[in-house]
């Protein structure tokens, strides 16, 4: 997925079970 490279790619180093639940919120935003 792009998401980690492009929306979120300015967030601080976060955990896997954080990146996915950001991921997630994103997602279900549309």
């Amino acid at each position: 997925m792009r998401l980690t490279q492009g929306a979120f790619s300015f967030l601080p180093d976060l955990t896997d079970e954080q990146i996915t639940k950001q991921i997630r919120y994103a997602i279900s935003k549309g």
